[in-house]
């Protein structure tokens, strides 16, 4: 009876050479190809100039950076509710956090805010204002 042959494992687990052939293929500098794109050591400096060239804002950038911008939040007992109405995005917040006690009516305007903060303004007798919403 014919046999189907066992396909070969792709992984390299445990082998001397992974997939490199000879031992003395994976020495020089050749095979130090890194994975970083621009750094001084390591490897990554085979489209070098190409970086230089057209993409220099890349040159000295650490990390990942995210396209989503993120909320600055502000805790409901960060806030002085001394005044009558609250500008949050003037003090350089976005959101307005439900953690605190709110005991005065007070106006406060944001970007977001959750539902425990909105809850305990109008509980209050205050108002949540949604800064960019039609009204």
């Amino acid at each position: 009876m014919f046999r189907k042959r066992r396909k070969i494992h792709r992984h390299g687990r445990g082998t001397r050479t992974v997939f490199r052939g000879n031992t003395k293929n994976g020495r020089g500098r050749g095979s130090r190809m890194g994975r970083t794109a621009v750094k001084s050591k390591g490897g990554g400096k085979r489209n070098f100039m190409h970086v230089v060239k057209y993409e220099p804002e890349r040159l000295n950038v650490k990390g990942f950076y995210s396209i989503h911008t993120r909320m600055r939040p502000v805790n409901l007992k960060d806030l002085d509710m001394s005044k009558g109405e609250i500008d949050v995005t003037a003090l350089g917040y976005d959101k307005v956090l439900g953690a605190g006690k709110v005991n005065k009516a007070v106006t406060i305007k944001a970007l977001s805010f959750t539902e425990g903060a909105k809850k305990k303004i109008e509980s209050a007798g205050g108002k949540a204002i949604v800064l960019g919403e039609s009204e």
